[in-house]
């Protein structure tokens, strides 16, 4: 029994060393290197084309026009004509004033024009009597003269006669100059007149232009300073407002259509004024848009489409096909099965598009997909040409 057991352990034993032996004694596999199979590929032309961009800007709708409305006189408010909301005429009365003292003025300064002309008219006749009587007296001078100084009598008659032609003269120099500046007085009266006139006419507020009652500040019996806020009148028209950057600004002409779309509707707008220059703090420029008639959300939310300048025979690819690394950019080209990454300047992005300056020339057939996966000398299989789409022009 004990020999049995011993016989197993060395047969066991024996078993194991052969093993082991053919283990070591093994010839070792020659490792066989098997190819990468060519990476597939969609690959496009870079092509010239003319790109029309175009900007999208947000903004908003305001009134076209904000007026505070104030009288240029004082008094006490007589009738209130105008509410909130109350739509609103060119030239339609708002709010009159007592005007008593108004009209009394007006009739104080009409008299005194009235005066002013025919104190002018009754000079003018004086003048021309001053004058006969001058010439008359004139006349007896010289009839003494020729007389001689034959008595004591003529010689005093001819002083008197001197003495009264003096008169005469300094009479008819007063009155050619009352005459002379008489038109000054009549045009210093009627221009009082005017101005009593306007403080009349001032006693009423009116609209200067058609639009709507936003605030109204006084009641009848409130007194009215002057240049007191009174009425405020806004336009039913209305306007996009926006800020845009410089390069967007230099692109619009006043009178310009664009398109505004306001939620879910899309208008044709005309500009109507653009900051030339820019403010000092955000560098950018103010620009107004007059929206259509039909167009009367105050205040809603809306985005422009402006178009840029256009850019000529630009050489693009799309903006898929751009590796951009540490500050560089590279596309890959396709040349005999293998890629090769090239260095490019670019140009301006419009839409899906981006433009190159430098690097590729049109017709080169560069990636546009997965460009960040791929590498320098890579094998690859063109696996659909895509065709060059035309830009979408927006930026």
């Amino acid at each position: 029994m004990s020999l049995s057991r011993s016989r197993q352990v060395l047969i066991l034993l024996a078993l194991t060393a052969v093993t082991l032996l053919l283990l070591a004694v093994r010839p070792a596999k020659e490792p066989q290197l098997r190819s990468l199979a060519p990476s597939p590929v969609l690959v496009s032309e870079a092509v010239r084309v003319d790109l029309h961009p175009e900007a999208r800007v947000s903004g908003y709708l305001q009134t076209a026009r904000r007026a505070w409305l104030r009288f240029q006189v004082e008094g006490e408010v007589a009738e209130r004509r105008v509410e909130p909301g109350q739509l609103l005429g060119a030239g339609e009365v708002l709010l009159t004033l007592e005007n008593q003292d108004y009209q009394d003025a007006l009739v104080q300064a009409q008299a005194e024009w009235q005066q002013a002309q025919q104190d002018l008219l009754r000079d003018r006749e004086l003048l021309k009597l001053a004058e006969r009587s001058r010439k008359l007296q004139e006349e007896e001078v010289e009839r003494l003269n020729s007389l001689g100084e034959r008595s004591l009598a003529s010689k005093t008659r001819l002083g008197d006669s001197a003495a009264l032609l003096a008169q005469r003269l300094s009479e008819e120099a007063r009155l050619r100059a009352r005459v002379a500046t008489g038109p000054q007085r009549v045009a210093s009266r009627k221009a009082a007149l005017d101005r009593a006139q306007r403080k009349l006419d001032r006693t009423q507020l009116r609209a200067p232009f058609a639009g709507r009652a936003n605030q109204v500040l006084l009641e009848v019996g409130d007194y009215a300073s002057r240049n007191e806020k009174v009425v405020q009148l806004v336009s039913p028209r209305l306007d996009f407002v926006a800020q845009v950057r410089g390069r967007v600004a230099r692109a619009l002409t006043l009178g310009q259509q664009v398109q505004v779309s306001v939620a879910d509707k899309t208008w044709q707008a005309t500009v109507t004024a653009v900051q030339p220059d820019p403010d000092p703090d955000t560098f950018t420029h103010a620009i107004r848009l007059r929206m259509p008639a039909a167009e009367t959300r105050s205040g809603a939310a809306a985005v422009a489409r402006l178009p840029l300048q256009t850019i000529d025979d630009a050489l693009v690819v799309p903006t898929t096909a751009v590796l951009l690394e540490e500050g560089s950019a590279f596309v890959f080209r396709v040349q005999d099965e293998r890629l090769q990454r090239v260095a490019v300047q670019l140009g301006e992005r419009v839409g899906q598009q981006q433009v190159i300056l430098s690097g590729i020339d049109a017709g080169t057939q560069v990636v546009v997909r997965d460009v960040a996966a791929l590498s320098d000398g890579q094998a690859v299989v063109v696996e659909a040409l895509q065709p060059a789409r035309s830009p979408a022009g927006k930026t």
